[in-house]
């Protein structure tokens, strides 16, 4: 998916199970050096059941997306991995994606954005807001000096 600022470290997306913590086969991140060592799952989704076939590329409940349509980068001045999810991590959008942010280390997740997600109306109608387009913005290394 893309590398580190320092391009020592991979960030990619799967869904398998190599330490027993992703049983449910859902969408994560994971990170390894990229000499190869070091692999570490970096999220623990869990949608609640099973996920469906490939699970990182199907947006459908109850799959658990990260990164779908290629939203998962480093920040260049503060290192904070961001990324888009249908995951609900934080308990607070179950039918709608979001942005988050955490540290290279998977410590730290915070949720961007607050997209209303999947909606039903009174009249049975429904509505449905995800973050999107999405920019994020951060200080330039040439306002600061090359780091």
């Amino acid at each position: 998916m893309f590398l580190n600022v320092t391009r020592t470290h991979a960030f990619f997306q799967a869904s398998a199970d190599p330490f027993g913590t992703n049983p449910l086969g859902n969408c994560q991140l994971f990170s390894i050096g990229t000499r190869g060592s070091g692999l570490r799952q970096l999220t623990r989704f869990d949608s609640g059941s099973p996920a469906k076939g490939r699970d990182c590329w199907n947006p459908n409940p109850p799959s658990c997306s990260v990164g779908l349509g290629g939203l998962a980068f480093q920040d260049r001045v503060t290192n904070a991995v961001v990324f888009e999810s249908g995951c609900d991590p934080l308990h607070a959008n179950p039918f709608g994606d979001q942005v988050f942010a955490m540290r290279g280390d998977g410590s730290g997740l915070r949720q961007l954005t607050d997209a209303g997600g999947l909606t039903t109306n009174p009249d049975g109608s429904f509505r449905v807001e995800l973050p999107g387009p999405f920019a994020y913005s951060a200080r330039s290394d040439a306002q600061f000096g090359a780091r």
